[in-house]
């Protein structure tokens, strides 16, 4: 039996996660398929049908190629981009949080109605940009992988009865 080298390997995975069969695998290449149900398991491999996450694998190897230090400088690279942006979105939120302290201070403060009303403004304006702020950050989490597009919030109640 022969030995397979790593990029070998790599298409015998992309084949099984994209839906072909062990003894179709063992056929084409030589293999037992036992050898390749071994390393399947061993490695965690897909059996197509999760096939988004077999696409942003591959996509990650054609983009650091099969160079394991050059795959593993692009996985650093990409989850400091990734970094820089949750970073940002915690500056961003830090600047609404303070924004809205401002004008619920502004609002307190105010004396006439007229001051009262520019205050309820801006507080008003800094509830619409922190909307629209949430809104850009969740989008640009989803386009980067920093969050499920299909996932759904989940609400918790939690109820406490006095004794």
């Amino acid at each position: 039996m022969p030995r397979l080298s790593k990029e070998a390997w790599a298409e015998i995975r992309a084949e099984r996660e994209a839906g072909a069969s062990f003894p179709e695998l063992a056929a084409r290449w030589g293999v037992s398929h036992q050898a390749i149900q071994k390393r399947a398991k061993a490695e965690g491999w897909g059996d197509g049908t999760n096939v988004a996450e077999v696409i942003r694998r591959k996509v990650a190897e054609k983009v650091a190629g099969y160079n394991p230090q050059k795959k593993t400088a692009a996985i650093d690279a990409a989850a400091e981009r990734a970094a820089e942006i949750v970073r940002r979105h915690q500056e961003e939120t830090n600047a609404a949080r303070d924004r809205l302290y401002s004008g619920l201070k502004a609002h307190k403060a105010a004396f006439t109605k007229e001051e009262k009303a520019l205050a309820f403004e801006d507080l008003k304006a800094a509830k619409i940009a922190a909307e629209a702020l949430a809104i850009i950050q969740r989008l640009e989490r989803i386009n980067w992988g920093l969050e499920d597009a299909t996932a759904k919030p989940e609400i918790v109640i939690e109820r406490s009865y006095g004794k």
